[in-house]
């Protein structure tokens, strides 16, 4: 059942969203999948983010579909759905929806890593555009795009950094 499992981790950055992730995957021998390219292209190029939504997403999940792939993504379209909102960044609507549509078809579960407090959490590359406020906000639109998605979502909360807790709630929400 697992192998087929999509599971995509979301959330501010500075959550430990992938740490979590790469242990999750060891622990459930699927593979681990993170667009090295992300953090390159953050402010330096604004349709790069819309061009993946509207090319890459629909590939990749066809793919998925296809082949009966699975596996943990580090971030994914709700990315997207949230930056896109935070930075006042064009997007494509209509391709969200449709991501959104094509993930929940094959049962993708999306964990959102989130922390109860962003006093003094600043981004280690962005510290200027990725601030304690601005940390604060997109955490905010995670929280409205659980509501908007047809995808199971669950909140994990990291502030203790217990991986092994957050090992356990991840493994008994992809399970359920």
């Amino acid at each position: 059942m697992l192998k087929n499992q999509v599971v995509i981790f979301e959330g501010p950055d500075m959550t430990g969203k992938t740490n979590i992730a790469i242990e999750l995957s060891r622990k459930l021998k699927l593979g681990y999948f993170k667009n090295k390219c992300e953090i390159s292209s953050f402010g330096k190029d604004p349709d790069y983010f819309k061009n993946v939504l509207k090319y890459g997403v629909p590939y990749l999940a066809d793919y998925i579909k296809q082949t009966g792939s699975g596996g943990i993504f580090d971030r994914q379209y709700p990315t997207e759905w949230v930056y896109s909102r935070a930075f006042k960044r064009d997007t494509c609507e209509i391709s969200l929806r449709e991501a959104d549509k094509v993930f929940a078809s094959i049962g993708a579960k999306i964990i959102i890593c989130r922390r109860a407090d962003y006093k003094n959490i600043f981004d280690d590359k962005f510290p200027d555009s990725l601030n304690p406020e601005k940390l604060k906000e997109i955490d905010t639109l995670y929280k409205e795009f659980s509501k908007w998605t047809d995808c199971e979502t669950y909140e994990l909360f990291v502030d203790d950094h217990d991986i092994e807790r957050e090992l356990y709630e991840s493994m008994r929400f992809i399970c359920s």
